[in-house]
């Protein structure tokens, strides 16, 4: 018996470090070294250029590079969507031809 109370003693002082850990901060303040650099933000302005052209991966790149967004997103007609925002993603709405009606951030 009292071999089993030490045993449940020392599961629960595991468990009590576990859930502190997961409470616990991952990373320094800002800007830290070694910290993760912030997401780039976009600007959809810049690549007001891609509607009504054919969507592909030359244009992709273009719209990337010019809108300074670190992920881009095309929704096709129907598509479901995520509605999180992300200030780092550019939003290419497509039509049916797959030619892009609409340029926007989040």
């Amino acid at each position: 018996m009292r071999r089993m109370k030490t045993g449940m003693k020392q599961c629960g002082a595991a468990m009590a470090v576990l859930v502190l850990a997961g409470c616990a901060g991952l990373g320094g303040p800002s800007g830290a070294p070694g910290a993760p650099a912030p997401p780039a933000n976009c600007d959809a302005a810049a690549a007001q250029f891609a509607v009504g052209q054919s969507f592909g991966p030359a244009l992709e790149r273009d719209v990337r590079a010019r809108s300074g967004a670190s992920i881009v997103r095309w929704l096709s007609p129907g598509q479901a969507v995520t509605m999180e925002f992300n200030p780092a993603r550019l939003n290419l709405t497509l039509d049916s031809r797959s030619r892009i009606t609409k340029v926007a951030c989040g």
